[in-house]
């Protein structure tokens, strides 16, 4: 019975993922991690086993269990119980050591998992001697179960099949690019009550993206010199495990290509506080709002020392604000104020982030795509998410700027 329990609750626990999976309800997820981590571990590549969702045979594997429980067979019980068990230990690797983050939803499936295969090997494993009722002087050979070995393999076989085509099968596709042209906003001449928008105000050089978006180098966060030949525009959150892959991917096609890219960096935290166009069923990232106004005030205080800032924000895990502040005050060759974060400026900045999320979300085929980062490569192309492996998107951003690899 207990076994029998534990299986429907993991029929229900991964139908429900599989459901939210189909209807396009964790879309949103691949790339974008809530602080639980649930999106960061549902949106990996460890998600799926040659493009289909795990929560899928892990579905089959707890129907089996159920049926078995009806009809028992003792090799497929334990071919059931090893191929639960060692799933259960892998997820668990994969969730800490590779992508650092836990799905409590997931932890949840892997140990009903675990406990069932648990039950079943005490119940299948132990051996119990059929009862004598009748002494005989003629030593009786003791009743024994069949081997397990059969069973115990099978698993094992079934798992690695997972595990190797979870490693070497097909990467699933994390990212979308869309042509988008944002209309025309109303102008007016700039004055002390009407300044010009913030992401163009200033002087000095200007780029102009999605037809009608202007941006100002100097006075926004990058990474790069402002003069470089070309200039990628990037909306991210310090939170978001995909933003931090792509990150990494882009400070290694600078080191490529040394001295051609700027790459504007503008906080969009996916957290209601701070950003309220996130549509409801977008999970908020735990303070994602407190991280990026912290780097706004790092770049207001000290542009120089930015660069460090940024790297030092975009650790594993997520860093809470307080280890935050921490981490950051040492890289700064000046102090902070102490009023960082009532600075005007951030508010706006972060306002003026959170509108163009809203914005460009919407692509020129009227889909909506949540889908972070979202990195503009040039005129009205925009990358959604982050690419399966670096390599696309070297020879994707090679090819839009007509650069010959190094």
């Amino acid at each position: 019975m207990t076994v029998r329990l534990l299986s429907i609750a993991g029929i229900l626990l991964s139908g429900w993922l599989l459901y939210q999976n189909a209807t396009g309800s964790i879309t949103y997820l691949v790339g974008c991690g809530a602080g639980s981590g649930c999106a960061n571990v549902l949106g990996s590549r460890w998600s799926q086993w040659f493009l289909i969702p795990v929560t899928a045979p892990a579905l089959a594997l707890y129907a089996t269990l159920l049926f078995l429980t009806f009809r028992p067979h003792r090799t497929a019980l334990l071919a059931v119980a090893t191929s639960l068990a060692a799933a259960a230990i892998w997820f668990g690797i994969v969730q800490a050591f590779i992508l650092q983050q836990f799905c409590p939803w997931c932890l949840a499936a892997h140990t009903i998992g675990l406990i069932a295969a648990i039950s079943i090997f005490r119940q299948t494993l132990k051996s119990t001697p059929a009862a004598n009722p009748k002494p005989s002087r003629k030593k009786q050979p003791t009743p024994t179960l069949p081997s397990a070995k059969p069973g115990i393999l099978a698993g094992l076989a079934a798992s690695s099949i997972l595990i190797l085509g979870q490693i070497f099968g097909p990467i699933p596709q994390t990212h979308q690019t869309s042509d988008l042209t944002l209309p025309p906003t109303p102008t007016s001449t700039p004055s002390p009550t009407t300044p010009e928008p913030v992401h163009q105000r200033g002087s000095g050089r200007k780029v102009t993206f999605l037809t009608n978006k202007i941006y100002h180098l100097d006075s926004l966060p990058h990474l790069g010199d402002p003069a470089a030949p070309n200039v990628l525009v990037k909306y991210f959150d310090y939170a978001c495990d995909a933003c931090r892959d792509q990150h990494e991917d882009l400070e290694a096609f600078q080191q490529k290509h040394p001295g051609k890219f700027c790459i504007i960096l503008l906080p969009c935290p996916i957290q209601r506080s701070c950003n309220p166009n996130l549509p409801s069923h977008v999970i908020d990232h735990p303070n994602a709002c407190t991280l990026a106004r912290l780097a706004l005030a790092c770049w207001r205080t000290d542009p120089a020392s930015f660069p460090k800032i940024h790297y030092a924000l975009f650790a594993r895990p997520t860093l809470d604000p307080a280890k935050a502040l921490e981490t950051v005050t040492p890289l700064l060759t000046k102090p902070l104020p102490q009023t960082w974060n009532e600075d005007p400026w951030i508010n706006e900045i972060l306002a003026a982030n959170t509108a163009d999320y809203k914005r460009i979300n919407v692509t020129t085929s009227g889909q909506l795509n949540y889908l972070m980062p979202k990195l503009l490569v040039g005129g009205t192309r925009m990358l959604h998410g982050v690419t399966r492996t670096r390599e696309i998107l070297f020879q994707a951003l090679e090819q839009e700027f007509k650069l010959t690899p190094p």
